[in-house]
């Protein structure tokens, strides 16, 4: 049998009613989260590369880990979540 084949049953792809209302609200916020990270790194990546503009590696090194760890040390919270955005961003 060919794995090509087969059938698939796109409309069990998209049905999403097994999985309850609060965790499609976390997969909602993770998964636009992580948009939001490529979409900042895509950009950064495009003004690296067609202007030059921050040239330093080790400066720019440095100051992702600062980040990444004020952004751990920051406890996670309602009042705290933009400023975790973006300090992830």
């Amino acid at each position: 049998m060919n794995i090509f084949d087969r059938k698939i049953n796109f409309d069990a792809l998209l049905k999403f009613s097994h999985i309850t209302p609060s965790t499609q609200q976390h997969l909602k916020k993770v998964y636009a989260s992580f948009a939001l990270c490529m979409f900042v790194a895509a950009a950064g990546a495009y003004v690296h590369m067609v202007t030059h503009f921050i040239q330093a590696g080790l400066l720019s090194a440095l100051g992702s880990l600062i980040l990444m760890i004020w952004l751990m040390a920051t406890p996670h919270s309602h009042e705290t979540e933009q400023k975790r955005l973006g300090l992830l961003a």
